[in-house]
């Protein structure tokens, strides 16, 4: 099999079909919403946590057995039941309507698959073995947990801010350049969140006095 076309999407406001309501369906219902999803369940059980969910209205749960229901309107659908016939009963009503879907342990089955991913807010960072061994893809998401540590979530955010600030009062590319490169210093990284926006401004003046913006 060729290795998978890695991409992101947007799933914000998209209906996705999770059939299944067990441990398994848990962790991919929780990825979902995350991602802003608009999710129905069909299962006849759920953990506590998936039909707390449902109470909340953050996802609509159908508390009966999967058969032969449409599904034409998902945008990508997920099958995590520990039953092959229904997992298989999923995959061909998806593949009738040549839909993305996803069935759990079965990768010679789905048309997309699910990366080992680690978030820092906006940071996403995904790792896929294109279903070879999801082993080495935990083992890789694990390091990735450790190099990147929570920091990076409000730094990301920094350099999202910076970015716009240059943009509007930086017009020549050399000098936006050299910002944008002096910012992926590790001392921006590290440094608590006023100490950082001052070393940005600082950097900025400096660049602007030096460089003749």
């Amino acid at each position: 099999m060729k290795p998978h076309f890695p991409m992101m999407v947007n799933l914000d406001g998209r209906p996705c079909l999770v059939v299944g309501g067990g441990g398994v369906a848990e962790r991919k219902i929780a990825s979902l919403l995350e991602s802003g999803a608009v999710i129905t369940v069909i299962s006849p059980e759920v953990t506590a946590t998936i039909e707390n969910w449902g109470v909340t209205n953050r996802l609509t749960w159908k508390k009966e057995m999967f058969s032969d229901q449409e599904v034409s309107g998902y945008t990508l659908i997920i099958a995590a039941t520990n039953l092959r016939r229904v997992n298989h009963a999923v995959y061909e009503k998806a593949k009738e309507h040549q839909l993305w879907v996803n069935i759990v342990d079965r990768p010679d089955l789905c048309n997309y698959i699910v990366p080992s991913i680690v978030r820092r807010g906006k940071l996403v960072m995904a790792v896929s073995t294109s279903g070879a061994s999801p082993g080495l893809a935990s083992k890789i998401r694990k390091k990735l947990e450790n190099d990147f540590g929570v920091e990076y979530e409000s730094y990301v955010d920094f350099l999202a801010e910076m970015r716009m600030n240059v943009m509007k009062e930086i017009t020549q590319a050399s000098v936006r350049k050299y910002i944008f490169k002096e910012l992926l210093d590790e001392r921006f990284i590290y440094a608590p969140p006023e100490e950082r926006e001052q070393m940005a401004i600082e950097l900025i003046k400096l660049a602007k006095d030096t460089k003749q913006v």
